[in-house]
């Protein structure tokens, strides 16, 4: 899906990724060597089918999804929407299993809590894809500015990507058809 920016909300999308991309000279998109494959994006939000502990995050807990979600988008732009979910779609080399996998997730701090830094364990093979996402299920958790979702293994940085929460209305498109996710 391509999204169309109109001329304003373009121009501040770009003064946004510029400024990202001046503050920081490094790969985004990383993946290392041991991921065979790293999709990207924004997608809707469904309803878990599990939660599982994770006490390193604001929640306690991580979603655990019933399907791997369809990106609508494969950007690094994020519209800051409750229902919106955003992140990567994992895929390892054949053999390689991955098993503790940190997962760290870095934003602005939440207006609530102030917690900027967001951590759980998961596990990456070459068995299925792997989903390492976040959605936005409260008012709290729609701080604008950038994120940065990080996994490793044993030390080893596994993949790295950068994303760009902005307000909603920037990015429209994307915004819509979002809001009735049912959500935990």
């Amino acid at each position: 899906m391509q999204v169309r920016l109109s001329g304003i909300a373009a121009a501040g999308c770009m003064m946004l990724v510029a400024g990202a991309l001046a503050a920081q000279e490094r790969v985004n998109p990383f993946k290392s060597d041991a991921i065979d494959r790293l999709v990207y994006g924004v997608y809707c939000a469904d309803a878990p089918v599990e939660l599982e502990p994770a006490p390193d995050t604001a929640a306690g807990v991580v979603n655990i999804m019933p399907d791997l979600p369809v990106m609508r988008a494969e950007t690094t732009l994020v519209p800051a929407q409750i229902g919106i979910g955003f992140g990567v779609l994992v895929e390892t080399r054949d053999g390689e299993v991955f098993d503790p996998v940190l997962v760290t997730i870095t934003h602005p701090p939440y207006r609530d809590s102030g917690i900027e830094v967001e951590r759980w364990t998961t596990s990456l093979d070459d068995q299925d894809p792997g989903l390492v996402g976040f959605s936005f299920e409260v008012a709290s958790e729609l701080v604008t500015g950038p994120w940065t979702f990080e996994a490793e293994h044993d030390g080893e940085l596994l993949f790295r990507i950068d994303f760009e929460v902005v307000p909603a209305g920037l990015l429209p498109d994307l915004a819509q058809g979002c809001s009735g996710a049912i959500l935990s």
